[in-house]
């Protein structure tokens, strides 16, 4: 009597289980269902692609339809959110700065088109020195009081004594102080190698405290150097220096020819150098 009711018992465990199982059948309706939304929803997005359609719209009923087949299609499977990443993050970084291309679109156009892209060149040294001459001193240069050129390596400035001293004087006036003011500041912009040349006429000096027109003609250039220096000029890029009558503009027949010859010059080099000394010697 006691075997039989284990016997039981297991029947009655066994005849149990069945219905759990039919249970589970009965469920498995619901991926049917949502096999059945999925297709609905794409037989609507069908429907509003076909009134796409009637616009004339062909490249946007491409794209949705295929759209709403992959959709279908990824129902099914996993759905993978971003694009896969092969290999290293930083490798993948530089597989995305290559795809970004070297020229942009305006730079290829510049390219092609030199002349739009063309950069104003900076005005030469002697450009501002004319034009400030012409604009700032325009009566000066008129009575012949200061003129420029320039030859294939220096621009010459060249300064009556009579704008710049007194007579037999070689300390400078007020109005040769502003002078030099207005062109230390363009010399000051473009550094290069000055020299600084001071002529006399040919007549002998009366002064007690000069020695003679070689005095004379160096003080002269000094003046102007200590000036142009304390305004700003790099004294490594000028010097001094006096020629006294050796180096005439015109020959020394009358006063107006001697007044021509009372000079200073300031020679600008037109060759970039660290210093005056090493342009002139090594």
């Amino acid at each position: 009597m006691s075997d039989d009711v284990p016997h039981s018992s297991r029947r009655r465990r066994v005849r149990k289980s069945k219905p759990a199982s039919a249970t589970q059948g009965r469920d498995r309706w619901i991926l049917s269902y949502a096999d059945f939304i999925t297709l609905l929803f794409a037989f609507f997005v069908a429907l509003y692609s076909i009134s796409l359609k009637t616009q004339g719209n062909d490249r946007r009923l491409t794209e949705t339809l295929n759209g709403v087949f992959e959709a279908v299609q990824k129902s099914v499977k996993p759905i993978n959110i971003g694009q896969p990443i092969i290999g290293d993050p930083k490798d993948q970084d530089v597989v995305n700065a290559k795809a970004i291309p070297a020229n942009p679109p305006n730079m290829e156009e510049k390219l092609q088109n030199p002349v739009s892209a063309t950069i104003t060149p900076k005005p030469t040294i002697y450009d501002l020195l004319n034009n400030t001459i012409n604009n700032d001193f325009k009566s000066l240069q008129k009575s012949g009081q200061i003129s420029i050129s320039e030859s294939p390596h220096w621009i010459n400035l060249e300064l009556k004594s009579a704008l710049l001293f007194g007579a037999g004087e070689y300390q400078l006036t007020n109005e040769a102080v502003a002078l030099l003011i207005v062109i230390s500041n363009i010399l000051k912009s473009y550094p290069a190698p000055i020299l600084v040349d001071g002529n006399t006429d040919n007549l002998p000096v009366t002064s007690n405290r000069l020695i003679s027109n070689w005095h004379l003609s160096s003080l002269r250039a000094s003046s102007v150097v200590d000036e142009l220096v304390y305004r700003g000029v790099n004294p490594k890029l000028i010097a001094p220096i006096g020629f006294a009558s050796e180096h005439p503009k015109v020959r020394n027949t009358n006063s107006e020819a001697r007044q021509q010859n009372r000079r200073v010059v300031l020679r600008i080099s037109k060759t970039q150098a660290g210093n005056l000394y090493d342009y002139l010697f090594k």
